[in-house]
């Protein structure tokens, strides 16, 4: 198992966990706050590899719109 962390101006997360999708079976992510528009910046990179597994621990706060 391999661990990153993004300690680089020039790249951004979301270009480093696109980087990633494509080699990987597994990316998990734990945030402060997350909102599901975020998942645009990755789609792309997800549709292409479809085994992938996703896992997201929010924190503090999501979409409101999302609350059932």
């Amino acid at each position: 198992m391999s661990n990153f962390v993004i300690i680089n101006e020039e790249k951004t997360l979301a270009d480093r966990i696109n980087e990633l999708i494509p080699h990987t079976e597994e990316i998990k992510i734990l945030v402060g706050f997350f909102y599901f528009s975020g998942l645009d910046i990755l789609y792309h990179a997800l549709k292409e590899n479809e085994n992938i597994k996703l896992k997201v621990l929010v924190g503090l706060d999501v979409d409101e719109g999302n609350y059932s």
